[in-house]
């Protein structure tokens, strides 16, 4: 993630979790945060396995931070995929 020192830029984000627990408890605390916009989630409806948010760079870097220190959810920029991209 590239924070923006403006705090202003905004990405699409993953938000991923192995178990469809913590990313539901995540996505209605998300819903309470009006800089959070969730976009579309990933998995069956009652167990999701990963939501795409709208975001602030800066907001993201902050998530990244707290779930790296939990262990329980990631989160990664949301890049388009392709049939032979190489690192």
């Amino acid at each position: 993630m590239q924070p923006n020192s403006s705090g202003s830029a905004r990405g699409r984000y993953l938000v991923s979790a192995t178990e469809s627990v913590q990313l539901t408890a995540f996505l209605h605390e998300a819903s309470t945060d009006p800089t959070l916009h969730l976009l579309q989630t990933i998995g069956p409806h009652d167990a999701p396995h990963t939501a795409v948010f709208e975001m602030p760079h800066t907001i993201a870097a902050a998530l990244a931070q707290r779930f790296g220190a939990v262990g329980t959810l990631k989160i990664e920029p949301d890049r388009p995929l392709s049939m032979f991209d190489m690192p």
